[in-house]
């Protein structure tokens, strides 16, 4: 199991809820009693909250704690391998063969993926 996806998507739910609840990061950090940072963190899934904290946040957003964790399907589908059709890689070409700026950005983002990728080998 990749605990990171797992925390990324309970900070992604806990971002929504959180927005839907009219709250900034500030003001659900004072409410939790918690540094600002350490909201940021746990939405962006790089901060592990314990079980006692995501009853509190559901609480401060007015939701259900079991409705900011993930259901197994979509976890996994967030651990899929995603194959590339032959539409996607005719738009990547494109873009890839337009302006100059699409192709940098293009360029790091691949690099990005393959500095990730070798650290996960």
């Amino acid at each position: 199991m990749d605990l990171d996806i797992l925390y990324r998507l309970i900070g992604e739910r806990i971002r929504c809820a959180r927005e839907r609840a009219g709250l900034s990061q500030a003001k659900l950090a004072d409410k939790l009693h918690m540094s600002r940072t350490s909201v940021v963190n746990v939405e962006a899934g790089r901060q592990r909250l314990p079980l006692h904290v995501l009853w509190r946040i559901a609480e401060e957003v007015g939701t259900e704690a079991a409705l900011l964790i993930p259901q197994q399907s979509e976890y996994h589908r967030e651990t899929q391998p995603i194959s590339l059709n032959a539409e996607i890689i005719e738009e990547i070409e494109k873009a890839a063969s337009g302006d100059p700026a699409t192709r940098r950005v293009l360029t790091n983002f691949i690099e990005k993926v393959k500095a990730r990728n070798k650290g996960v080998e």
